[in-house]
């Protein structure tokens, strides 16, 4: 599911609140700060421009973490999107953005002009974020610096698609969560988390699909340690129905 990164939570912001001070914007390194959704840079300084949690991560990385629906995309996240338009040589896939994201043919592992990857409409795609900015529209990839896949590409049929807000998916994807340990083991799954709040799993049955849903579903209004509490007794309540239908 990507890179591992340990998230530590800050303090609470309002929109304007001094963050921090830089008195050169930015750059693309790795010795600088990063500065991702809810922020803003401007004479010298980082502001907040939304409410929420600010957060930082191991890249240094730092972004507002609220309760919103419509996903920023954000260079280098990883998402699940819905191929939804054949454009020649790319693909235009839906990542709940305010526009979709493009995909050539040849970010794809293995792929040439002569053994093209040939997708269909309505494929779901496991992908990172080459080009991300507001002049500009999103750009995925399905391969890593060294053209390997790295467990990025379609996704296999069979499986269940859904969407979590975004502040749910940032925190399955942290690895200090125990949520998802904790519930495989209690069901067998495979699953698949994008930042942009679309979450992919695969069971052997739709009753074990549908019960990693509900479960998931509990962080949307209880914190990591309610919803451990109360996730068993939601997976018995979906189980036992299912198998009444």
């Amino acid at each position: 599911m990507g890179e591992s990164r340990h998230v530590s939570s800050m303090k609470v912001v309002l929109p304007g609140d001094l963050i921090m001070e830089l008195p050169v914007k930015p750059v693309d390194t790795s010795e600088n700060v990063f500065l991702g959704p809810g922020l803003r840079w401007k004479d010298g300084v980082v502001r907040a421009t939304r409410p929420g949690i600010l957060k930082k991560d191991s890249r240094n990385l730092y972004f507002i973490e609220s309760h919103q629906k419509r996903y920023i995309p954000q260079k280098r996240e990883f998402v699940v999107g819905t191929v939804i338009k054949n454009k020649g040589n790319s693909y235009l896939v839906d990542i709940g953005s305010h526009e979709p994201a493009t995909i050539s043919f040849l970010a794809f592992e293995n792929a040439s002009k002569k053994t093209r990857k040939d997708l269909r409409l309505g494929d779901l795609i496991y992908g990172q974020l080459l080009v991300a900015n507001k002049d500009m529209e999103p750009e995925l990839v399905c391969i890593d610096f060294y053209n390997r896949a790295v467990g990025m590409g379609t996704l296999p049929d069979g499986g269940l698609l859904f969407k979590v807000p975004l502040h749910v998916a940032r925190s399955l994807v942290n690895p200090s969560n125990p949520f998802l340990l904790e519930l495989g083991a209690r069901l067998s799954f495979s699953i698949v988390v994008g930042f942009n709040g679309r979450v992919w799993v695969k069971a052997k049955n739709m009753a074990d699909m549908t019960s990693v849903m509900h479960a998931v579903s509990l962080l949307e209004c209880m914190s990591t340690e309610e919803a451990l509490i109360k996730m068993h007794s939601v997976i018995d309540s979906v189980l036992s129905q299912c198998a009444v239908d």
